[in-house]
């Protein structure tokens, strides 16, 4: 029996939600959603889940799963939270940013482009009115100078009373201009990629376009762990270096970042062993999970890492041969932290490179919620339940 489809007006009143709930149904996954054949930029929503869902009893907002999943194999979290955003959508594990199609985005568009998109900043080129600083020089390794500049932000931002005007967008700008400052250590006013190119001393013209790629695929991802530490640090009214910093310190946790090192350093052992298929097993053999082939990732990792690598047909066999192994000893396609390693490699880049890339790349989509966040002068909808002993009950 073929499926009916029903227009997003008829599905938002059949579930009587706002549009972001049936939008972070199809997130989930619980309500399929295709493109109407008639309007492609519109879509369909699935009429036998809504009827589901709106059968089973309890509202939307009383019936939202955990809003982090469970991780490296640890129980969920305790505890719900509802946040109303418009910033990030997946539909059949595509990630698209405010409607836009990110995949398609990374073909065309620079990094500068897509973070105007997310702030909804209406002025062409955001980064325009900025004028270059000469202290951008910080000790140390990209995280290092990273945390120098964040931290130099927010001393010079401070507020001790909640600003009535704020340019968020100007601010928004100014923090991922120093931030891309700090770790190139300044120079020309070229777009970022190009920035990091330089700094990098990557010259191929196709491998420039490669960083490009990374950075705008990197941009948004939902509200994973580090989204929701950055809109919490924006509930404060504060600087927008502080959702900033919230957000890199986050990703830098083993769950997350931890997981581009250990693909990093997976690359370079099978480089320097020579032998792809020996050290996967070897991984395999001890229960080790292969890195770029976990069972728990992003549900969009997989098409992310996709278009990466059709943009690079031209990396060495030896590379090509890790994801093939990968994917022919796992059943999994190649993820995206594995995509970065493999591009890295490639590249010759510096050892931090990827996770500098992905925490670069993630700085324009932490903004964007920050600015969602304080726009809104509201706290998310979280709500902590105590689940422990009663303090006065009677001991024995």
């Amino acid at each position: 029996m073929s499926r009916q489809w029903i227009s997003r007006a008829e599905a938002l009143q059949r579930l009587d939600v706002k549009p972001q709930t049936l939008y972070a149904y199809v997130s989930r996954q619980r309500i399929a959603a295709r493109t109407d054949p008639d309007n492609p930029r519109r879509s369909l929503y699935a009429l036998d889940d809504i009827e589901r869902l709106t059968q089973r009893g309890p509202r939307p907002a009383e019936d939202a799963p955990a809003v982090l999943p469970a991780l490296s194999g640890k129980s969920a979290l305790r505890g719900e939270a509802t946040i109303d955003s418009d910033i990030f959508i997946a539909i059949d594990n595509r990630p698209f940013y405010r409607t836009h199609d990110s995949l398609a985005l990374s073909e065309t568009e620079n990094f500068e482009t897509v973070a105007a998109l997310l702030w909804k900043d209406e002025a062409a080129n955001p980064f325009g009115p900025l004028k270059p600083r000469p202290d951008v020089n910080f000790t140390g390794g990209p995280r290092a100078r990273v945390w120098g500049m964040l931290s130099r932000r927010l001393d010079e931002d401070a507020l001790s009373e909640q600003a009535t005007e704020r340019h968020l967008r100007l601010e928004a700008a100014g923090i991922l201009n120093e931030l891309f400052d700090a770790v190139t250590n300044g120079g020309p006013r070229l777009y970022f990629h190009q920035r990091l190119a330089r700094a990098w001393k990557v010259n191929d013209l196709r491998d420039v376009d490669l960083i490009r790629r990374a950075l705008v695929l990197c941009a948004d991802n939902g509200l994973d762990a580090a989204t929701l530490s950055a809109r919490a640090a924006a509930v404060s009214q504060g600087p927008l270096s502080s959702p900033v910093m919230a957000g890199f310190a986050t990703l830098s946790g083993p769950a997350m970042g931890g997981r581009v090192s250990r693909a990093e350093a997976y690359v370079t052992q099978v480089r320097r062993q020579g032998n792809p298929r020996l050290v996967a097993e070897t991984f395999l053999r001890q229960g080790v999970e292969l890195p770029g082939f976990e069972a728990e990732q992003s549900s969009c990792d997989a098409l992310r890492a996709e278009a990466l690598m059709a943009a690079a047909p031209h990396i060495g066999e030896d590379l090509k041969t890790i994801r093939a192994v990968g994917e022919e000893l796992t059943g999994r396609p190649l993820g995206f932290t594995l995509a970065l390693a493999l591009i890295g490699r490639h590249l010759d880049l510096p050892k931090d490179a990827p996770f500098t890339l992905m925490g670069l790349g993630r700085s324009a989509g932490w903004l964007a919620h920050a600015i969602e966040q304080t726009e809104t002068g509201t706290a998310p909808n979280v709500r902590l339940r105590y689940v422990g002993e009663h303090p006065l009950a009677a001991k024995p």
